[in-house]
């Protein structure tokens, strides 16, 4: 079964069981679903080994990459950088209201560069290191949402 009837299936079920209460609840059978879903899910994406190959051969060193390019971003400030107009101006924009006193930009540089990669999809990322490094090492290939129509 495909993850997006059973994470609609599983979020009807959880608002109906848990509406007006003060704990979550879901029904039994749904909850049994979720937990199949999860270990396809890991069996499928965490132990396969031609994920694996990848993730290890290309995609970590272009975290690496990436990370270390933002962080030198963060730690110089550099407002015309994509860490500044993606993420930290966004912040800072968002919070200004409720923390005028303390800038974003002015938090610790590692915290503001994993709340950026945290915040991203893996499109984005892919779509992203190949705009920092357009002659990078590395190289994922892509296929589109619409290949198949």
């Amino acid at each position: 079964m495909r993850n997006s009837p059973i994470i609609n299936n599983l979020t009807v079920n959880i608002v109906e069981n848990s509406y007006d209460k003060d704990y979550i609840l879901m029904d039994e059978d749904i909850y049994d679903e979720l937990k199949i879903a999860k270990k396809e899910n890991n069996e499928i994406i965490y132990r396969n080994e031609k994920i694996d190959k990848s993730y290890n051969e290309n995609i970590r060193p272009m975290f690496s990459e990436v990370y270390y390019k933002l962080l030198d971003d963060a730690k110089h400030m550099n407002k015309n950088s994509v860490l500044y107009k993606h993420h930290i101006k966004f912040i800072e924009d968002s919070r200004y209201s409720y923390f005028p006193e303390k800038k974003y930009i002015e938090e610790e540089p590692n915290q503001i560069v994993v709340d950026y990669i945290a915040s991203m999809t893996d499109d984005y990322f892919i779509d992203l290191y190949n705009y920092l490094f357009p002659d990078g090492k590395y190289k994922i290939e892509f296929i589109s949402y619409f290949d198949n129509l």
